[in-house]
């Protein structure tokens, strides 16, 4: 276990951070932990001497829903604790990096503005103004720190505009692509 944590319960949200291997730290405050899997959906936890037993079930979602799955933005999981059920988001600190593209929600009339997660150089641009993309098609690629970083669609739309140029330089938070979501 490694990196940061951030677990989203509802409207609640928990920053978890390892420590060691029966150390967390849980929004600053460190806690004793035993972590064991019992099989593919048990699982036991001792937190600070309290023992509980945690089952993954499986989510009941509408059709096409695929939210409770892995993915490019974190994974969501449904567990059981105590006879309770509970619908947990956890995010890493990629899946929150890829988050922070977006400048907000999508609006009611569903445009997107993606922007630059880091300052970087403008590499490659993979679409046109008016091209409809799909859901993980490259839009355009970032590179930073010596890295190629590839920027995605995360919905199926159509590029209302593209704010950058090949071979020029982007700060963070710079606009790149807008997308009317379809």
């Amino acid at each position: 276990m490694a990196g940061t944590y951030t677990v989203t319960i509802k409207e609640r949200t928990y920053k978890i951070v390892p420590v060691s291997d029966d150390q967390v730290e849980v929004d600053g405050i460190c806690h004793t932990i035993d972590f064991v899997p019992l099989d593919s959906r048990s699982f036991s936890l001792i937190l600070d001497g309290t023992t509980y037993s945690i089952d993954r079930i499986q989510p009941h979602t509408r059709e096409g829903d695929n939210s409770n799955g892995d993915g490019e933005l974190g994974h969501t999981v449904c567990l059981s604790v105590r006879g309770k059920h509970f619908v947990a988001r956890v995010d890493d600190d990629h899946s929150l990096l890829v988050r922070s593209l977006f400048s907000k929600p999508p609006t009611a009339s569903g445009i997107q503005v993606i922007r630059a997660p880091m300052p970087g150089l403008i590499s490659r641009i993979e679409v046109r103004i008016g091209e409809e993309v799909a859901l993980g098609k490259g839009l355009l690629v970032l590179e930073a720190m010596k890295m190629e970083n590839e920027i995605r669609s995360t919905n199926h739309g159509r590029v209302q505009a593209i704010h950058v140029e090949k071979g020029k330089p982007v700060e963070k938070g710079e606009a790149l692509v807008t997308i009317e979501w379809l």
